[in-house]
């Protein structure tokens, strides 16, 4: 019976001094394979490690790597895993082979160093391992896919930044859009007609139920640390919005000359 968990939780933050955030990395583990969605950034290395560890799982231990799409924020660990097979849409490889040079979400490097990897490219409705298989998902980036597993008897969604957050479901897009406005609305539908458990890729699993997000697990705060000394004053203040705007960014269109 195939399991899944989340190796660390994604979350994004817009701020009036700019965004940020980290992508949910996953283990789906089949009996027969253990296979990581998405790697994530260098940043968070560290914290990669330690959660394989308390798995009893090493680097090596991983047979498969999916990457939903190639940016900095979901690929750049993807090296750590020289045994693995490593699973990509052909289309986002080979664009990350050569991206518009005002493309800067694009993992630098990261297509050129996967040449030396085991890299296998899948589209729409390839089977990954039994019980797994491949959904395109474009919009956020043209060679975008998510993962369909068979988790418990119910189809769950590893749906990257095509679904970054629950509230993709009610918008109809994600918040950021660097490829196509209308393919990623066409994704999300797609999305929530196969499925109503998702894991998006900076936010918690959930489960639509009706007109409810519900969701699964996973941390409901995060800790912002005081980076002042003493006197107990804090050194960021914050509020939190009912809604982010969503940030439509065509970068990986051609420019006029």
């Amino acid at each position: 019976m195939a399991t899944l968990d989340v190796l660390t939780y994604g979350f994004a933050l817009n701020t009036d001094q700019g965004s940020f955030g980290y992508s949910t990395n996953s283990l789906l583990r089949t009996g027969s394979h253990n296979i990581l969605i998405d790697t994530g950034p260098s940043s968070r290395r560290p914290f990669l490690y330690r959660a394989l560890t308390n798995m009893s799982l090493t680097t090596d231990d991983i047979d498969i790597v999916i990457l939903t799409h190639m940016h900095w924020d979901h690929c750049q660990n993807t090296d750590l895993f020289r045994n693995a097979r490593v699973v990509v849409n052909p289309v986002e490889i080979d664009y990350a082979r050569n991206p518009n040079s005002w493309d800067l979400a694009v993992a630098a490097g990261m297509a050129d160093m996967m040449r030396n990897m085991k890299v296998e490219v899948v589209s729409e409705g390839d089977t990954i391992v039994d019980g797994v298989t491949v959904l395109e998902t474009p919009g956020h980036t043209k060679g975008h896919m998510s993962v369909l597993a068979e988790i418990d008897g119910e189809n769950v969604l590893i749906a990257g930044d095509a679904m970054p957050e629950s509230g993709t479901v009610s918008r109809g897009i994600p918040y950021n859009i660097f490829w196509d406005t209308e393919d990623a609305h066409a994704s999300v539908e797609k999305m929530v007609a196969s499925s109503n458990v998702f894991y998006p890729g900076h936010d918690r699993p959930f489960r639509v139920e009706g007109d409810e997000i519900a969701y699964l697990h996973g941390p409901a705060n995060i800790e912002v640390m005081n980076s002042t000394e003493g006197g107990g004053t804090t050194s960021l203040t914050f509020t939190v919005s009912a809604a982010r705007t969503v940030n439509v960014d065509l970068v990986q269109k051609p420019r006029e000359s």
